[in-house]
Parts: C-alpha cells; structure tokens; sequence
C-alpha cells in the first residue's frame, strides 16, 4: 500500500497547490481589507465623528442629523461590504475545497455550491503572492511533516484535525478580542458624554446612536463566530470519537471524510474574517501546538490495537 502520508506532503508542495494555496491567501487578504473598513466604519468612525462635533462650533448644533445620517450610511455601507465579502469567502473556500480533495485525496461532492475554480481564477490571484518568498514560505509543507508516518489514509483524517483545531484556536480568540472592542468603543464614547456633561437627549444622540454600529457589528461577528466555534468544536469531538477507535494502520471510510470536509467547507462560509495581524501574532505559536499535537496523536494511535 502507497503511504498516505508522504503522497500529502509531496503532493502539497507540487507548484499547482502552491498556487491554490497563494491564491485562497490572496483572496481572504482582499476580502480582510473590505473587513477592515468594515471594521473602521463600526467602531472608530464613531468616536471620530463624535470628537469633531465636539470641537467643531460650526456643526455642534446639528450633531443630531450628523450622527443619524452617519448611522445611515454606515448601514448602507455594511450591507455593501458584508455582500463583497461574503462573496470573497466563497471564492477562497471554493479554492481550499479544491486543494483539500486532490491532496488528501478525499472524493468530490458534487452537490456542494462551489465557485467554479479554474486555472485562470487561480494565476489572477496567485501572481502578486508568487513573486513574494516569504509569503510561498508561509504555504509551503502546509500540513504537518510528522504524517510521513501515517501509512492508510488516516493521515488525511489527522490533517482535516488540524484545520479544524487551528481554526478553533484562532476564533475563539478572536471572539474575545471582539467583545473588548465594543466595551472600549462604548465606553470611550462614554467618558466623552461624562465629560462634557451631556443630557439625556444628548446621551442618546452621541453615546447611544454611534455605538448602534459597533454593536450590530459586534453583536453579527460574535453570533456567527459561535455558531463557527460550535460547529469545529462537534467536529473535533467527531474525529477525536473516530481517531479513539482506530490503530494507525487502519482505513477511513471515505464517506465518513467526506462529510466531515462538507461541514468544513460550510464552516468556512458561514465563519467571520479574521483580521490578518491576529493570524501572523497567534501563528508561531500555533503551529507548534499543531505540530506537537500531531506528533502525540501518531503515537496513541499506534497503542490502539
């Protein structure tokens, strides 16, 4: 029997899903962008907007109309955002989808509503990333080198493990960081009021009115980053239950990994962005769990009998 193992590492690192994986990279980078502004129109805009009526005499009067035409207009602007980036989502995990199948050579679900990926969505994307080492660096030996161990393709099992921990390690990060965002909008926005002696009306004008923004925001990325965190969390509890029954010499039924890629790639669509810098600031660290995770895992599985 061909080892399993080592055909996902070679095949991981073939120019062709190098490209894949620069471009599902490039793809979430522009999509983060448009998250980004998303997130300066929610939470510091506000505050901004807030000081200049302050400091500003010539607007001071009108800071009613100011902050419900910017409530406007920020609703307007996230709904356009929202639509751009959940499209950009659909791309790359179409993209990863197509990665994934070929080199942990799981069976292809047909009924899945994929983007269709071609090679020329891939060379549009991949071209700027190509030209840039550090980046190919980052995708290459994507899956951990300790599968080179694994014989049947249980080792493509251990590798959607890794995807699922990985991920499930950055939401929940990412989750907590979002609820501090909002209290700090909130209560910078507060301070302000409590300083300048706001009245009620005024409280609700300009503390109540821009925070509506940020907690919309807040309030949709936490909702959907749970429902995300659950659904990695069945999924891990999934594999672990299949992985507590099964000696590193056996066979997976591909029907059974299969399924567990199908809510893998549902949970990438349904999943919120994660601004880049927490990836690049939780990444060290993480590969090193994930590594050492895999190297633990291989050896209780060669107790199974």
């Amino acid at each position: 029997m061909a080892n399993r193992g080592k055909k996902i590492l070679i095949r991981q690192n073939k120019d062709i899903h190098i490209n894949e994986l620069l471009a599902q990279k490039r793809v979430y980078s522009i999509a983060k962008n448009y998250q980004g502004l998303l997130i300066f129109i929610s939470v510091p805009l506000p505050i901004i907007i807030s000081l200049l009526v302050k400091t500003n005499p010539t607007i001071i009067n009108e800071a009613s109309y100011v902050f419900v035409l910017y409530t406007i207009m920020a609703g307007i602007g996230e709904k356009i955002l929202t639509s751009t980036i959940d499209r950009l989502k659909k791309i790359a995990a179409s993209i990863k989808e197509t990665f994934d199948t070929i080199v942990l050579d799981i069976p292809v679900n047909e009924t899945l509503n994929l983007v269709l990926i071609d090679r020329e969505i891939i060379r549009r994307y991949s071209l700027k990333y190509k030209e840039n080492q550090k980046i190919v660096e980052k995708v290459t030996d994507w899956y951990s080198l300790a599968i080179r161990k694994v014989e049947t393709n249980v080792a493509s099992l251990l590798c959607q493990r890794t995807n699922i921990t990985y991920d499930f390690s950055v939401r929940t990060r990412y989750k907590f960081m979002v609820y501090v965002i909002s209290v700090i909008t909130f209560t910078i926005l507060l301070v302000i009021a409590l300083i300048n002696d706001f009245s009620v009306q005024a409280f609700l004008i300009e503390v109540v009115l821009p925070s509506i923004p940020v907690f919309m925001f807040a309030y949709k990325e936490i909702n959907s980053n749970t429902e995300s965190i659950d659904n990695l969390s069945h999924l891990r509890n999934l594999i672990e239950s299949t992985l507590a029954k099964t000696n590193i010499d056996d066979k997976i039924d591909k029907e059974h990994l299969r399924n567990i890629q199908d809510r893998i790639y549902n949970n990438r669509l349904l999943s919120p962005m994660i601004p880049e810098f927490i990836y690049n600031f939780l990444r060290p660290k993480l590969e090193d769990e994930m590594n050492y995770s895999m190297e633990e895992r291989i050896k209780i599985l060669r107790t199974i009998k």
